[in-house]
């Protein structure tokens, strides 16, 4: 199975652990999609907030819709506005 990562490690002769803690690709601000998240924690059409970590992702934007949700991918549509990542 193709896994996009673990091709840019292959490309890049990257470690293998420098893509391990969260990856995140904002494809022209119309989709987000995220690996190694742990669990939602806001979704509204105007926000959509989720746990990595020690750490909070925060997506802001309208007409946001969780397209999908696995136990570690999550796939944002909408026109999305800002995306920031909050230390705790």
């Amino acid at each position: 199975m193709f896994n996009f990562f673990d091709e840019i490690k292959k490309k890049f002769k990257l470690e293998n652990n420098v893509l391990d803690e969260f990856n995140i690709i904002n494809l022209s601000g119309k989709a987000l999609y995220i690996e190694g998240h742990n669990g939602l924690l806001k979704l509204s059409k105007e926000k959509i907030s989720f746990k990595i970590k020690k750490k909070i992702i925060d997506v802001e934007g309208e007409n946001m819709i969780l397209k999908e949700l696995t136990y570690n991918t999550i796939l944002i549509q909408g026109d999305i506005k800002k995306t920031e990542i909050i230390w705790w």
